[in-house]
């Protein structure tokens, strides 16, 4: 049965310019808990201070899940995750040649003498022990067979079978695996798989077939250079193809906008599970197949993760999703009146980047002749941001610019730290842009006062 351990609070830090502070940790291992991963490697103590008191305080949380402390193979790194009161040391040490020769400037016997000592101190302390023999996918076969053993003779119960340059394709991960334990005794197979060529998860999923027991995982695929396995994207994809349904969807779309926030680091719109995109539809061939059962168009049910399907309308929509679109405002038009509201819309998706269902309802008012008075025109107003205190202002400022309905925008000093004038069409299309400047990441929170009258001049 799967395993998970989760890293995002080790090599998830290691991300370029990601920094955790000691609460965000906290909370980032206590919402870990909830999705019920198996363990949580809360860090490695010996990187500072901080990272050492982060440990102790997450292993006396009395998590569900296993509380892992990462170490070099040193009797310092080992003490320092025994008195931090964490689970399990993993021990890491490189076997490649590459590593041996240019890093190390060790011999395999070497190695081989360094592993076995350092994981029986750390058995001798009572500590259940991991070790990972790091770039392992690049280490002569028979070596890694030896020195793996050697760690599990000396009392290593796990192995972590590193891709540490994500160079495994899937059908090579397969072979690798089932070749190792074959050839290894008794333990179980962690996969700590690197995404260097976009393959971390498939090659993570081809290993757990072939019988690995564990994955590595960050939230939102964060990690060194390209990072590893997200996290929602391997318990979704364990979920829903390969039927194991023994984590909790529920906190993965507010884990993910967790750490989004915290780390700064910014999702794309287009990333398989938790991206914005992930159940909007557009083309007009997918919007009416979509209005007539979602299981056309998608894979599953986007209520799984309590998220919602959203048909963006411009011109490759068709006319059932422009129908629905005005049903959903109680409009009703002819089938003629309908082939013409169809015709403005693409014509002006021509020049322009989005339309908002105020233009829908515009078009619709010019093409029926009826007033569709639903909601007020001509609105202008002041949304004041407060921005997260780990989050650069400017960072926010030039993601505001970027909104053609903000025509100014303000560092300010106060209870906020940043003031955006706008100018909007309706109260609908002022509504649509408070929701876009909310996604902003960084933005902590908004208030938004409405203009009643402008003065000019000076």
């Amino acid at each position: 049965m799967l395993e998970i351990l989760d890293t995002t609070l080790r090599e998830g830090e290691q991300t370029p310019y990601v920094n955790f502070t000691l609460d965000e940790k906290i909370e980032i291992a206590r919402l870990l808990d909830q999705v019920g991963v198996e363990m949580i490697e809360a860090g490695d103590p010996s990187v500072s201070p901080n990272v050492a008191k982060a440990v102790q305080r997450i292993a006396a949380l009395g998590l569900k899940a296993e509380i892992v402390a990462h170490s070099i193979a040193s009797r310092s790194g080992i003490d320092k995750a025994k008195s931090c009161g964490a689970d399990r040391v993993a021990i890491f040490y490189a076997t490649s040649k590459i590593h041996l020769d240019a890093k190390l400037h060790k011999t395999q016997d070497q190695a081989l003498d360094i592993i076995r000592e350092h994981i029986a101190y750390a058995r001798s302390l009572g500590l259940k022990v991991r070790y990972t023999p790091e770039d392992a996918t690049r280490t002569e076969f028979e070596f890694l067979v030896t020195v793996c053993n050697a760690a599990i003779e000396a009392g290593a119960d796990r192995i972590s079978f590193a891709d540490t340059l994500g160079i495994m394709q899937p059908h090579t991960m397969a072979e690798r695996v089932s070749a190792l334990r074959a050839r290894l005794l008794p333990c179980q197979i962690d996969l700590h798989c690197h995404d260097d060529y976009g393959l971390a998860l498939a090659n993570g999923m081809a290993g757990v077939r072939s019988g690995a027991n564990c994955i590595h995982t960050t939230v939102n695929g964060l990690g060194e250079r390209t990072g590893i396995p997200d996290l929602a994207e391997t318990i979704v994809a364990f979920h829903n193809l390969e039927g194991v349904q023994k984590y909790n969807l529920a906190p993965l779309m507010e884990l993910s906008s967790y750490l989004e926030r915290v780390s700064g680091f910014l999702l794309a719109a287009n990333k398989p599970i938790t991206g914005q995109n992930a159940f909007t539809h557009k083309s007009g061939v997918h919007t009416n197949g979509i209005l007539k059962d979602p299981r056309t168009y998608e894979p599953f049910d986007p209520s799984l993760l309590g998220r919602e399907r959203k048909i963006v309308i411009d011109k490759y929509t068709g006319k059932s999703a422009v129908a629905a679109r005005l049903d959903e405002y109680g409009i009703e038009v002819s089938a003629a009146e309908l082939e013409v509201i169809v015709m403005r819309i693409k014509s002006v998706g021509d020049e322009r980047k989005q339309l908002f269902d105020s233009d829908i309802l515009q078009i619709a008012e010019q093409v029926t002749g009826r007033e569709i008075d639903i909601i007020p025109h001509g609105l202008q107003a002041m949304v004041m941001l407060e921005v997260e205190s780990h989050v650069y202002t400017s960072s926010v400022v030039r993601r505001l610019r970027g909104f053609t309905s903000v025509k100014n925008v303000y560092e300010i000093t106060g209870d906020f730290d940043v003031s955006a004038f706008v100018d909007a069409e309706n109260m609908m299309a002022l509504n649509n842009l408070i929701e876009e400047i909310r996604t902003v990441p960084g933005v902590k929170r908004t208030e938004t006062r409405m203009v009643l009258k402008k003065y000019n001049g000076k």
